[in-house]
């Protein structure tokens, strides 16, 4: 167990010492009593993965200097940075524009998905791909997350997380929502046709 100090605040971040339970974790217990847990963060992971690398290759397609010079930029690392990019190209481009209010929709969820780290949305990417699977209460169906940062003086604040197979599931649904409608777009845009209109200002 980590030693900590005080009471976790409103968010349930706590102050952690130096001892962390990096030693022990979900994917250490029986494969049969921890399978259902791994498979819905594993599920959460793909879509998850499938739809970065959708966002990936729509940037690369529509974000060229011979479309426009003044939209152009280097291919972002960050996910944000991805989002924030997409959205100028759909709001700023003209061919583009026909896409515009359903991609604001799409990159406003997406950032929600990422990065909420409050009370209200205790799910997201962050927390989901960025925190030990510590246990799982097969009974309860609810799987015990452990996580961490570390803060810029040095300081780490930790915290577990209790989240629900159920909700992974929804998280998981949110995702594909996410990717079906990065496939409605993709589907016209990767063709010969589709690139040519993209082209056309």
């Amino acid at each position: 167990m980590s030693e900590s100090w005080g009471a976790p605040d409103k968010d349930g971040w706590q102050r952690s010492g130096i001892e962390f339970a990096f030693y022990h974790s979900l994917v250490d217990e029986d494969p049969a009593h921890a399978a259902p847990a791994l498979e819905a963060l594993g599920r959460v992971a793909a879509a998850w993965s499938r739809m970065e690398h959708h966002l990936d290759a729509l940037i690369i397609q529509v974000n060229k200097p011979d479309h426009s010079e003044v939209l152009f930029e280097t291919h972002p690392v960050s996910f944000s940075k991805k989002i924030d990019l997409l959205k100028k190209w759909f709001n700023k481009y003209p061919p583009l524009r026909g896409y515009k209010t359903d991609m604001r929709e799409l990159t406003s969820r997406l950032k929600i998905l990422a990065n909420h780290d409050g009370k209200e949305i205790a799910l997201s990417r962050n927390i989901l791909l960025h925190a030990i699977p510590a246990s799982f209460n097969a009974d309860k169906g609810e799987i015990v997350l452990h996580h961490m940062k570390m803060l810029p003086d040095g300081n780490i604040r930790s915290r577990h997380i209790t989240v629900s197979l159920t909700n992974l599931a929804a998280f998981f649904d949110m995702v594909q929502l996410s990717n079906v409608f990065l496939g409605t777009i993709t589907q016209e845009m990767f063709t010969l046709e589709g690139y040519e209109k993209i082209r056309k200002r």
